[in-house]
């Protein structure tokens, strides 16, 4: 696959990822999470009862897209449209947990 149809393809996969968030209601915020004094890692935390994914922007777009499949994962995704990609990624994950 060339290299630039592999890129809109995990683009295209983020964008799958954020319309299942915004489904979820859940906000993404994308910023530079590097602190010389703390670690800050991405992945969800809630303020004032809203669910929120953190993402440090240094991240891959491929580390992106696991971050919020991480996170996804922890809700109910049968109540909503969820990609036929996602839903199958999450099987597959889950089934090699047990």
């Amino acid at each position: 696959m060339h290299i630039q149809a592999i890129i809109m393809d995990l683009i295209s996969r983020l964008e799958d990822l954020k319309g299942v968030t915004d489904r979820l209601s859940i906000d993404i915020i994308t910023d530079r999470l590097f602190d010389s004094e703390i670690t800050v890692q991405s992945g969800l935390c809630k303020v004032k009862g809203k669910n929120i994914i953190i993402i440090d922007k240094l991240l891959s777009i491929e580390e992106q897209i696991e971050t919020i499949l991480h996170v996804i994962n922890k809700f109910n995704l049968e109540v909503i449209y969820v990609p036929l990609w996602i839903r199958e990624h999450l099987e597959t994950k889950n089934t090699n947990k047990k």
